[in-house]
């Protein structure tokens, strides 16, 4: 899977997308997501492009969306939420449709600031026994690693985002 999507997990709309950022300042889109007027009237606020991650995160965290894309092998699903059981629930049912067992999550909450990391066959075994609380708490298990490796890994991410 290589495709991006736009999801609304108080609603359940999925939209397959090309770009993020373009596809949503169009109103019309926007609105089809379920974003309010006045929240639309906002976009006025941020520059294309220049300001593409701050609209994208300030959209998350006022309105019920995810972003998710697929990367052949792997899925990012990025939103902004206190309330985690609707969220999972709604990745759980977007991978039953189009993620392979074996396909990795990548599942990022800018508001718990709590990341996943897993194949989708543990993560729908989690959500079967223990729900989003059982996924997270997974997520809050801090692996030992040396200061100067984690130094390494974070000069490698942002030269990669580059």
């Amino acid at each position: 899977m290589t495709e991006g999507y736009w999801i609304n997990y108080s609603s359940g709309k999925i939209f397959s997308i090309h770009e993020h950022e373009q596809w949503i300042r169009d109103p019309k889109n926007a609105k089809s997501l379920g974003l309010s007027p006045i929240l639309i009237k906002s976009f006025g606020k941020f520059k294309p492009e220049r300001d593409r991650d701050k609209f994208l995160l300030f959209l998350m965290r006022q309105a019920p969306i995810m972003r998710v894309h697929g990367h052949r092998s792997y899925i990012t699903f990025e939103f902004s939420s206190s309330s985690r059981q609707t969220v999972m629930d709604e990745i759980l049912m977007f991978c039953k449709k189009n993620a392979g067992p074996y396909t990795t999550l990548y599942i990022n909450n800018f508001t718990t600031k709590e990341t996943v990391q897993m194949p989708f066959i543990q993560f729908e075994e989690m959500m079967d026994s223990d729900g989003a609380e059982g996924v997270l708490r997974a997520a809050s298990r801090k692996l030992p690693v040396k200061s100067s490796i984690e130094k390494e890994l974070v000069k490698i991410a942002k030269e990669l985002l580059l």
